[in-house]
């Protein structure tokens, strides 16, 4: 299980975080399967305001930009929005560890091979 710092606000940056689908979660009961990770530099609500608008009706022809888009495109296309997602810090690192950290906890939830990260999506 993954515990989240609750030290941490969305004013925050330079932090690992988490998204789980609650959706699937409910379906599964295993954190893998519904589970992102992902990092940002900048303050955590500026960089869930980026996820959340991605979540426009018009974006949907995009949703391979976003690994959470792609999510709710394939899977939940009834529930497209950024909502089913419970959000959380995991923790705050140096910006010069964002990518060796957040790639720890891909490696061990094993979600670039079970989870969310496995999704592939261009910018």
């Amino acid at each position: 299980m993954v515990s989240l710092d609750f030290g941490l606000n969305c004013k925050d940056r330079s932090v690992i975080y988490l998204a789980q689908c609650q959706l699937c979660a409910a379906e599964n009961n295993i954190l893998k399967e519904d589970t992102y990770f992902g990092q940002t530099i900048t303050p955590f609500h500026i960089q869930m305001n980026g996820h959340r608008d991605k979540f426009l009706i018009d974006d949907r022809l995009k949703f391979e930009h976003s690994a959470l888009l792609m999510h709710c495109f394939l899977n939940h296309k009834d529930n497209f929005d950024l909502g089913i997602f419970k959000l959380g810090i995991v923790k705050k690192v140096s910006p010069l560890d964002l990518d060796r950290e957040e790639e720890k906890f891909i490696f061990n939830y094993r979600t670039k091979v079970l989870g969310l990260n496995r999704i592939v999506v261009t910018r």
